[in-house]
């Protein structure tokens, strides 16, 4: 009865293979079995089995377009394999036998079962596909040998293994079973055997990517996979679909065994030994499940470049995303922010602006940015809340985020960025600095000047020359910036200051200064208000000394407003809050009795 038993559970993978062979050319012998039929049990079907499909000619095959792998299935694929979903239909309960009392052999019988199952595609992969993409090479020429080679790489090493050597002894095991209820001895002997899956999934990318190119460059290789993936065993499914049977293979063997070890006795002879190539397998698996990961990183980059439409030299499979999202940039020129979109490699931004009209590609490229010598850090601006500075060698950006948590995220994934571009060139930096160490550094920062894209300052920031602080006008004495440095420290910058901030200038004795100016207190001369057009400019334009003036509230009745009077002298402020409006009175009240802070330790009233 044994010997009987094995003699037709083999039999069904040799009808299996029957079928594969009977439709590998459209006039071959009839099809008498439907696929799922030769190797399923009655309730138990692997849900990625192929479905019966009528027979198509050529012509129908290619314009039908069967399915390709999708980033939707391989994430689903990634998932079943984590969480053993795609057993749910397959419970050892619906097994043939399902009267047996003990639950491990149950599941046994499922590894045999869904292993006569694989070994079938195998027969597929390497009978049916490689040996007619073979054929058709060396009898026409239209595209080499090697290619094919190289796509199936050692999937003939692999099914002979299962076939002659796996599959049999899983056989034979069950079959005496009553004997010897074992199976974590015959996984252990031939476990080490696994480890030639490392070269299939290695090469898998590579694969892939000859597959899409001969499949476009060729008219013949796509014929040939068309008559195959139009057969009933093919299941109108790719070559590229039945290429991740092996890649999924090892993690169902580690599932099953995992389930195999629970469900044996804590007694139970078998258990040190399924045990022990339960972490066999699982070496072997992390391949297959960082292959999936490999195809889903590869996917998602295929679908930014599509919606970038970017040309060849820029498409890199050694790229990885790692943030992409929509940003305002702050313009040196307008006072609105413009929407922006950004895409951050692990080598590079991409700062876009979305198309006006979107067909095909959804954004244009502006500018690229090397994340290599990039810098990013904190824009301390009440103007512009959440925003950031990202200097680079081509360019530097003034960026706003929607939030403070946004912005902090953005400048979390430039910085994890450039510190892995660092890393890498760590033995480098330390071979350049050489014996003389900080001397150098200091030095070669020195020479960093027009390497790096400055950081302009804002039209609206200067009203004068920063250099000769003679004021602009639109004809003879135009705006321009520095190409190397961008701007020049100002006299009236916030961390030398006691207070600073845009305040409203009120009545006439303003005269022609204009209705805001940039207040400042210096901590270098803190009895002394100093107004300026703006606060990048080198020069104020009004100054008063503050002993002896006292500061009173407005006249108009709004609580912003406050004065500073004294013999006759009246100025007129306007704050933007209330608050503001408290520090600059508390302030100037100091300044006015003479008050002088001790350098650095007292702490400023600014914004």
């Amino acid at each position: 009865m044994m010997k009987g038993a094995s003699e037709e559970k083999l039999a069904s993978v040799s009808n299996l293979v029957t079928v594969f062979e009977n439709s590998r050319t459209p006039g071959g012998a009839p099809r008498d079995h439907r696929l799922e039929d030769a190797h399923n049990r009655p309730g138990c079907r692997p849900p990625e089995s192929p479905g019966p499909r009528e027979k198509l000619n050529v012509r129908e095959a290619v314009e039908s377009e069967p399915r390709t792998v999708s980033r939707k299935y391989l994430s689903s694929l990634k998932n079943k394999l984590s969480s053993g979903a795609w057993r749910t239909s397959c419970q050892p309960g619906t097994l043939p036998g399902s009267g047996m009392q003990d639950p491990e052999k149950k599941i046994v019988q499922e590894l045999l079962e869904t292993e006569q199952a694989y070994v079938a595609r195998l027969h597929l992969l390497d009978q049916v596909f490689f040996q007619e993409l073979l054929r058709a090479a060396r009898s026409s020429k239209a595209f080499p040998e090697d290619v094919v080679r190289v796509i199936f790489s050692n999937i003939s090493s692999i099914y002979q293994f299962h076939s002659q050597f796996f599959l049999p002894e899983l056989q034979r095991r069950l079959d005496d079973w009553t004997a010897t209820p074992r199976i974590g001895d015959v996984i252990q002997k031939l476990a080490p055997f696994l480890k030639m899956y490392s070269e299939y999934v290695k090469n898998f990318e590579r694969a892939a990517e000859l597959l899409a190119t001969w499949t476009d460059k060729s008219p013949l290789f796509q014929e040939v996979l068309a008559r195959i993936q139009s057969s009933e065993a093919s299941g109108s499914l790719t070559l590229q679909h039945h290429m991740l049977e092996p890649v999924q293979r090892i993690p169902r063997y580690e599932l099953l065994l995992k389930e195999y070890v629970q469900k044996l006795p804590a007694q139970a002879p078998d258990r040190a030994d399924a045990q022990k190539a339960l972490d066999m397998i699982f070496s072997a698996a992390q391949h297959s499940n960082a292959a999936i990961t490999e195809m889903e990183r590869l996917q998602d980059l295929w679908e930014v470049y599509q919606r970038l439409g970017l040309e060849d030299d820029i498409v890199d499979p050694s790229n990885t995303l790692l943030r992409e999202g929509p940003v305002l940039k702050i313009s040196f020129r307008r006072s609105d922010p413009l929407e922006r979109y950004l895409f951050l490699f692990n080598n590079m931004l991409l700062y876009c602006v979305p198309r006006v009209i979107q067909v095909g590609a959804q954004f244009q490229v502006r500018t690229r940015i090397d994340v290599a010598g990039m810098k990013v850090r904190e824009l301390m601006d009440a103007e512009f809340p959440h925003s950031f500075l990202v200097s680079g060698k081509q360019r530097t950006l003034e960026l706003q985020a929607r939030s403070q948590e946004e912005m902090i995220s953005w400048m979390q994934a430039f910085q994890a960025a450039i510190d892995q571009i660092e890393k890498r060139n760590e033995t480098f930096k330390a071979a350049a600095q050489g014996p003389e160490g900080d001397t150098q550094e200091q030095e070669l920062q020195s020479e960093e000047l027009g390497l790096r894209a400055p950081q302009w300052v804002r039209d609206k920031m200067v009203t004068m020359c920063m250099r000769c602080q003679e004021p602009f006008n639109a004809l003879t004495r135009r705006r321009h910036h520095c190409r190397a440095c961008g701007y020049k420290g100002s006299s009236a910058a916030p961390d030398q200051s006691l207070m600073c901030s845009f305040l409203q200038l009120a009545g006439d004795k303003w005269g022609k200064s204009g209705p805001r100016g940039w207040c400042v207190i210096p901590r270098d001369d803190p009895l002394v208000l100093y107004v300026y057009a703006a606060p990048q400019d080198m020069r104020a334009h009004t100054s008063i000394p503050l002993l002896g003036y006292q500061v009173t509230a407005g006249p108009q009745g709004d609580p912003r407003v406050f004065q500073l009077q004294q013999s006759g002298q009246l100025y007129t402020f306007k704050a933007e809050t209330e608050e503001l409006k408290g520090r600059w009175v508390k302030a100037m009240e100091r300044a006015a009795s003479g008050w002088s802070p001790s350098w650095p330790n007292d702490t400023d009233l600014s914004d």
